[in-house]
């Protein structure tokens, strides 16, 4: 009996080595595979089976960098490119894992290698300029896409990204002209409408801006950055309740910190220092480690009267961030105004004018922060004191 178990057994193993997985099975099982960790898994047995197993290789990289493995994802495109180093898309599959990672500069030479071996193939050049742009290497990204947007059909992303680098570079009558031509095609183009209200408003022509804003806005709601723009261009024309309610719709989206310092700047402007107050604090609550909101809620407090509130945020403030000129020039304000202690107040003052301080007319007469100097900002000492900066 124990001879028939150990005959059986010796069998099962002689035909379980003989129909063993090869390493195309093992390649194939793992295309079919739906978890990465067990693609990962059967790749590699099939690269050890074949060690010169391309495919294998190639598929094993992409679910490392599914899985976020990049540096293994990496050593992988580079084992595939030292066995087929002739093979464009080899260093195309590489330089797409780093434009994936952030990395253009690298993925920019693959584009360039593969390239160098096939002149032909649309994508790579197209990739090549999504890297440059995102370098912010203009020129050579249109040079990129010239060689691609005249293929048929047109292609809306290639004409959008001839438009935005030509906007960059300042080349706004070809950028307006590119998405003119991609609202003829769609008239409800956010993007093309966005662009052209950016020229708009890098001009200056702040209602023509406006007005193609709300287009955008009117297409796509959750467009950030033109609620953003379109509130700047209402602040520019003076029309500060239209921006803090740009700026509300931008918090609704997006509470970020630096939108509630814009607001509360908004709110400045509308002499609602309570609410400018509040909304720093939100940016506050948000990045305490801000130097400015504390520096803008102390001027808020300052205006209050809640001087006590006031120095503790100049303080915080200048903790955080020693070199901002307008936290001194404040400082100085709290001592003169609070204090009548011209020495602290021209010992921050010339903290302030170091740190440099420009806007010197803001402290006489019916400037800003003339306020806070009533009464000395008229004074030969003063004006003596700055006019040795003033130069």
């Amino acid at each position: 009996m124990k001879k028939i178990i150990c005959l059986f057994t010796l069998c099962f193993t002689l035909c379980g080595t003989l129909y063993a997985y090869t390493a195309r099975q093992y390649y194939e099982q793992g295309l079919k595979a739906e978890d990465a960790n067990e693609k990962i898994k059967l790749f590699s047995k099939a690269i050890d089976k074949s060690p010169k197993f391309i495919s294998a290789y190639h598929n094993r990289a992409d679910a490392y960098k599914e899985k976020g493995f990049f540096k293994k994802a990496l050593a992988d495109y580079n084992k595939i490119i030292t066995l087929s180093p002739k093979d464009p898309f080899k260093y195309y599959a590489r330089a797409l894992a780093y434009k994936e990672r952030g990395d253009c500069a690298s993925a920019i030479r693959d584009f360039s290698e593969a390239i160098k071996l096939k002149n032909n193939y649309d994508d790579f050049y197209y990739n090549r300029a999504a890297c440059y742009m995102s370098l912010e290497k203009y020129a050579p990204a249109l040079k990129d896409l010239g060689k691609i947007k005249n293929r048929k059909p047109r292609r809306h992303d290639i004409e959008l990204m001839e438009g935005k680098a030509n906007f960059f570079l300042y080349r706004y009558a070809k950028a307006r002209e590119v998405f003119n031509g991609l609202l003829e095609q769609n008239p409800d183009d956010a993007e093309a409408l966005f662009y052209i209200g950016r020229i708009h408003f890098n001009n200056e022509m702040y209602d023509e801006a406006i007005s193609y804003f709300s287009k955008v806005l009117n297409r796509d709601p959750y467009f950030d950055t033109a609620w953003l723009l379109r509130a700047s261009a209402f602040k520019e024309i003076d029309d500060y309740a239209q921006a803090a309610q740009d700026y509300t719709n931008l918090i609704a989206l997006k509470p970020e910190y630096t939108y509630y310092n814009r607001r509360g700047l908004i709110y400045e402007e509308m002499d609602d220092w309570r609410a400018a107050a509040d909304d720093y604090s939100y940016a506050i609550a948000l990045n305490p480690k801000w130097a400015i909101p504390y520096n803008n809620r102390g001027y808020a407090y300052m205006k209050l009267k809640d001087y006590k509130k006031a120095k503790n945020d100049f303080d915080a403030s200048l903790k955080l961030s020693s070199y901002l000129p307008t936290t001194h020039i404040n400082m100085a304000g709290y001592y003169w105004t609070v204090k009548k202690d011209k020495r602290n107040m021209y010992k921050y003052l010339d903290q302030a004018l170091k740190h440099n301080f420009k806007d010197f007319d803001s402290l006489y007469e019916n400037g800003k922060k003339a306020w806070l100097f009533k009464n000395i900002n008229n004074t030969v000492e003063f004006r003596s004191f700055i006019s040795g900066y003033n130069k």
